[in-house]
């Protein structure tokens, strides 16, 4: 062969006899044996092992030589060759071969030169280590792929061995924690990223998962910058196929902005927390000395708001200037009491605050209703930065006015703080006719007591007390109106302060509750208090709309997508885009349809009807239902991904019922509401009627309670409300609401107006016009209901 020696290889005597005890070994070996002339290279003889090994046949191959066959190259044979000239002859060679089929193989080949008569052949024995070849590739492969994962996996990981050692980090790690491998690779604990102020809570982190548990904890790490960072930490072990420890993989998510937001959030709640108990500390201080309650509201104000200086001034009855009646200030000292200011020096700020009820002052340098003389004679005095006064109605006269004043540092007050300031004036107003009415109370029982001696004296005081017992409606309005919302009750309110937790959040809210208890007033509570109120809150009504037009109001349609389909239009979601999308009646949305709504709510990304461009949104879901959508749920009538994609944050919001103490602020507001509506001066509602409505039922719960108020408004004729269905006079028989139905008190209702007006429907002075209704709607329900003129 070209390129070999014959005195360089090892030579043996070979005698190719058929009896030759030497071909029974070459032709029986497992390793592939050929034999080939050292001057030709022509194959003489194979065994079948090099028939498996090459994938020819003896017959194909005897006489011909491997590079005729297409097994190797020529300039692989001589390379081959070449090596051996080079290496230790004896020792096995890896070589690479093509089988019949063009598949490669390997093998550790063996060469020997052996002599028979004049012939010199080779003979090379191969062992097939294909499949080794394969499974060594595969492994390199799956380690460059277990490499690549770990540096492409989002979360930061930390590699021990068992015996502590930090042996891998992936690149998340070094970008989380600004060390570098180098800074990291082969420490033990503690490591650099641990902070020294947390190694007791780590430790008790290991103790755990040396115990052999799966652990997660929330722990503080170091960055190399030296800044603290909150992170979620999870940490298993690593066995092999024996289940014998090997090392722990630990996984590190950054969650200190998470950390932050919780924080936030359960200060606001706090802070609104403690808004709402002083405020009913205070209404509960209100029947004390006015004095004194004044002393406790600027007590306890300043302190929620973290003020130093808080006063009460009142006008004079010529509202030509003010009294400081009371002041308050953090280190102690009195300050201001008994001074006043003529209001015709400080013209700006009292025609703000006759105008707007409330004076916000954020840095008293840079405002319009702050003159020069203003500041000279108060404010530079007493080193006066930023000011918060709030106006204080009187008993049909203005008051005073009520200060929050900001010492030595400029403050930026915010919609939450005027709110409360606002509402403490309020309180103050509703101190002010409580102490009104007790001094009228006090008199009233002198009276009594001097009139005691006649029946009719003491039934004219009973009178003169519940005339002089009407509530100041605006005051009450005041004091317990939130965003529309009039209450009192500790259980409502409860439902307001999950509203002002999740107001400011993009969490989705599920309003639950009966119908008439006022779901679309907490929804717009929701939207105006949050950062989105000064974008639009669309409302869609679920049940109202058809079917068929269901998907194109929700998410628009292009012209021509469908007959009727004459121009565009945008979804309820694109007009809602950076806003709020309140979703009523949600339990009413079709089977097929909650898919679809899923998805946009999910991935906040639309496509309308005939239009392939899917378009992204920016919105806030509000959803609300008067419906067990759990049952519907478990009867698969509601989805039940689209009920957990909506049940992030669900408000049961009660029944009138089960509030049964707002019932007399209700009735107060919705009398006033309807006074004002229908120019009445209703001033008394007795006793009686006012039991009857707060025992009812009230299965439409407010919705129904104003619509009663404004039917006894409208009826009503003199200063004295009268209810359709209660007690309001000595001659009228007692009914009972409880026992009667809906359909039983409008029944009773049209009947009383059609025989005062003796049964004249239609015209100027007939029924249907007092009712407020069609003549062809009257005559509908009085069918309807079994009216009939006897």
């Amino acid at each position: 062969m070209k390129g070999l020696k014959k005195n360089e290889l090892p030579k043996a005597e070979i005698h190719l006899d058929k009896g030759d005890s030497y071909l029974e070994i070459f032709y029986s070996s497992p390793a592939a044996n050929v034999l080939s002339e050292f001057d030709s290279g022509k194959i003489i003889a194979v065994n079948e092992s090099w028939e498996n090994f090459a994938g020819f046949k003896r017959d194909e191959v005897i006489g011909k030589t491997s590079v005729e066959l297409n097994i190797v190259t020529q300039s692989y044979l001589e390379e081959l060759y070449t090596s051996l000239n080079e290496s230790d002859l004896l020792k096995s060679h890896k070589i690479q071969i093509r089988r019949k089929s063009g598949e490669k193989a390997f093998g550790l080949a063996t060469f020997q030169l052996l002599e028979q008569d004049d012939n010199s052949v080779i003979l090379s024995s191969i062992v097939d280590i294909t499949d080794l070849v394969k499974t060594n590739r595969e492994l390199k492969l799956v380690t460059k792929f277990s490499d690549c994962l770990l540096a492409s996996v989002y979360e930061a990981v930390f590699i021990l061995d068992k015996f502590g050692t930090c042996v891998r980090v992936n690149r998340a790690f070094t970008k989380l924690t600004g060390y570098t491998e180098n800074d990291i690779l082969g420490e033990k604990a503690p490591f650099p990223h641990w902070p020294p102020e947390e190694y007791e809570n780590i430790q008790n982190y290991i103790s755990n998962y040396l115990k052999g548990k799966f652990t997660r904890g929330q722990l503080t790490f170091k960055r190399a910058n030296g800044e603290r960072f909150e992170v979620l930490l999870t940490t298993t072990e690593i066995l092999n196929e024996k289940n014998e420890l090997m090392g722990y993989v630990s996984t590190a998510v950054d969650i200190s902005q998470q950390v932050r937001f919780q924080n936030s959030l359960i200060e606001k709640s706090h802070k609104a927390n403690e808004k709402k108990n002083s405020i009913i500390n205070l209404l509960n201080l209100k029947d004390k000395n006015f004095d004194e309650f004044l002393k406790n509201v600027t007590l306890i104000s300043s302190k929620v708001l973290k003020v130093q200086r808080v006063s009460v001034w009142r006008f004079n009855k010529d509202l030509t200037k003010i009294e400081c009646l009371v002041a308050y200030q953090a280190e102690g000292d009195k300050f201001l009491n008994h001074a006043e200011m003529k209001i015709d020096n400080y013209p700006n700020y009292f025609t703000e605050l006759y105008k707007n009820k409330i004076v916000k002052v954020d840095d008293v340098d840079n405002n319009k209703a702050i003159n020069e003389e203003f500041k000279e004679n108060y404010l530079n005095k007493y080193n006066i930065k930023s000011m918060l006064d709030a106006y204080i109605i009187g008993i049909n006269e203005p008051f005073g006015v009520l200060c929050f004043e900001e010492v030595g540092n400029v403050r930026i007050w915010t919609s939450e703080e005027e709110q409360f300031v606002t509402t403490i004036a309020s309180v103050i107003s509703l101190a002010l006719e409580n102490s009104k009415r007790k001094k009228i109370q006090n008199e009233l029982e002198r009276t009594n007591k001097k009139l005691k001696s006649t029946i009719s004296e003491l039934n004219e005081l009973k009178k003169g007390l519940e005339q002089q017992n009407t509530y100041l409606r605006e005051e009450i309005d005041l004091v317990f109106n939130y965003e529309d919302m009039v209450y009192g009750s500790a259980l409502f309110s409860n439902v307001l302060t999950d509203v002002e937790r999740v107001a400011n959040t993009n969490a989705t809210v599920l309003l639950c509750g009966e119908t008439g208890t006022g779901k679309e007033l907490v929804a717009r509570a929701i939207h105006n208090i949050s950062d989105r109120a000064d974008k639009p809150l669309i409302k869609v009504n679920c049940a109202a709309i058809p079917k068929e037009l269901i998907e194109s109001e929700l998410f628009g349609h292009k012209k021509g997508s469908f007959t009727g389909a004459f121009s565009d239009k945008e979804g309820k979601f694109q007009l809602a885009d950076g806003g709020t999308l309140f979703l009523d009646e949600i339990g009413e949305l079709p089977i097929d349809m909650q898919p679809k709504l899923l998805r946009a709510i999910q991935e906040f990304e639309i496509e309308p009807i005939g239009s392939s461009e899917v378009k992204k949104v920016d919105i806030r879901i509000i959803a609300a239902t008067n419906r067990d959508l759990q049952k519907d749920v478990e009867d698969n009538r509601f989805r039940q991904d689209l009920y957990y994609r909506l049940h992030v944050f669900p408000v049961n919001i009660p029944p009138l019922r089960d509030r049964p103490e707002d019932i007399p602020i209700l009735i107060e507001h919705f009398v006033n509401k309807f006074c004002k509506k229908y120019g009445k001066n209703i001033e008394l509602i007795s006793q009686e009627t006012r039991q009857a409505l707060y025992n009812y039922e009230w299965p439409g719960n407010i919705r129904e309670l104003e619509n009663l108020i404004e039917r006894a408004v409208i009826l009503s004729n003199d200063n004295s409300l009268y209810v359709p269905g209660f007690i309001n006079g000595e001659d009228e028989t007692p009914i009972d609401l409880t026992v009667l139905s809906l359909n039983e008190v409008q029944k009773m209702h049209i009947k009383q107006t059609l025989e005062k007006f003796k049964w004249k429907i239609d015209g100027s002075n007939g029924a249907a016009q007092a009712l407020d209704i069609k003549p062809s709607t009257l005559r509908d329900r009085m069918k309807k209901l079994g009216i009939a003129k006897v």
